[in-house]
């Protein structure tokens, strides 16, 4: 839904290098209890944030969870826009009128031929929504709790161009679901989670969950033109499969080009070849990298060593380009989301929006006032020229 997977180039250069520019839209997840989110035909919309670096947050805005393109869902309303009841009426019918096509009489023609009815679910995995309600949400609570959760494998294979953040946050109400069912003996148990992604997102997938790790097998599809193997597709795929299961419990597969390193004690491609300094076999891509010293740090082949910047990159990279990190204090090791005055900034973004709706309440008024005035003004000198008026005829 929120991306096919086409777009796989425009989204590997996004996650590869950063943000493009200074400034760009993210995602407000938080923990807080937060009132409930408008709805759009997906289900309950996202709250999103223009952010600049540098500069106080803009307004926030409520959008589409699952469509990336306004084309696909046009759905936008300010966060502190308030709405008529007419309009409110007019919107809930129009997500009536645009679900997503695939209902549930569609999904039981689809899928009855594998699995019983109540196996499956209409589901929208950016924001944890079951489009046919209460039902459909107990029809997963007693798949994933049954037999106290014994057996259970969730493999999750969403668009590449859904958000991170989404995504983590509906995994984790996934597993608190299946916890439920989970005895106090075996509290300290895990979900097992196969998550296929790309790999230039490792960093945001381990923030959200540090028990997981990426593994080196490279996903194909072979319904795909671009992410498979051969003449037509690409000579290594980007796609990996993430999980908290230990790598040295995964077998994969030697004769596609995987080796056990003993010393990692997990299965590598071939080309990942074990770096002595590093300790691992560092490779992300499933080509061999290559050690700078000066980076203390294994690199891409394709990068060297730029004495301006003190890193490296590529070789006919802009020296003067801004550098991507944290937006609000500008840090390159971290970013926005986990940066540590998060709290100082919210605080001093509201404190300067409140002093802004003070200013823009004090304009309205002296225009009120100013109004007023000149409305006595004229109504005395009417009553003026009616009392004069009144003499003369007298």
């Amino acid at each position: 839904m929120a991306a096919p997977r086409a777009r796989l180039g425009t989204v590997e250069a996004e996650g590869s290098s950063g943000r493009q520019e200074n400034s760009g839209v993210e995602v407000v997840v938080s923990s807080d209890p937060a009132p409930p989110a408008p709805l759009c035909p997906h289900g309950p919309t996202l709250l999103f944030v223009k952010a600049n670096q540098g500069k106080e947050e803009t307004r926030r805005f409520y959008a589409c969870s699952a469509c990336r393109d306004r084309k696909d869902c046009n759905f936008f309303q300010w966060e502190d826009e308030k709405l008529s009841g007419a309009r409110l009426a007019a919107r809930e019918a129009h997500n009536r009128r645009c679900q997503p096509p695939l209902s549930r009489s569609q999904c039981v023609e689809r899928y009855s031929q594998f699995y019983m009815e109540d196996s499956f679910c209409h589901y929208n995995m950016f924001n944890h929504h079951f489009f046919d309600g209460k039902a459909a949400l107990e029809v997963c609570r007693t798949f994933l709790q049954k037999d106290k959760g014994e057996g259970v494998i969730m493999v999750t294979d969403p668009p590449f161009g859904g958000l991170v953040e989404p995504l983590a946050v509906t995994f984790k109400k996934l597993i608190a679901m299946w916890k439920e069912g989970q005895s106090q003996d075996n509290s300290h148990k895990e979900l097992p989670i196969f998550w296929i992604f790309p790999y230039f997102f490792e960093s945001r997938i381990c923030q959200f969950f540090p028990s997981f790790c990426m593994l080196d097998y490279q996903v194909d599809y072979d319904n795909h033109a671009l992410y498979k193997h051969g003449k037509t597709g690409r000579k290594q795929s980007p796609v990996r499969i993430f999980t908290n299961i230990p790598p040295n419990k995964i077998i994969l597969p030697i004769e596609e080009g995987y080796r056990f390193c003993p010393l990692c004690q997990r299965y590598v491609s071939l080309e990942n070849q074990h770096c002595e300094h590093c300790n691992s076999c560092t490779s992300k891509d499933g080509r061999k990298w290559n050690h700078c010293f000066l980076c203390k740090k294994c690199v891409k082949p394709s990068w060297i060593h730029c004495n301006i910047c003190n890193h490296c990159a590529l070789p006919d990279h802009s020296c003067n380009s801004p550098k991507h990190g944290c937006f609000i204090c500008g840090e390159l090791d971290h970013k926005r989301s986990t940066c540590p005055n998060i709290c100082t900034s919210k605080k001093v973004n509201k404190a300067v929006r409140k002093q802004k709706q003070r200013k823009s309440n004090k304009m309205k008024m002296e225009t009120t006032k100013g109004q007023s005035m000149n409305h006595t003004s004229v109504t005395r000198k009417k009553k003026r020229r009616e009392r004069a008026h009144q003499y003369l005829c007298s």
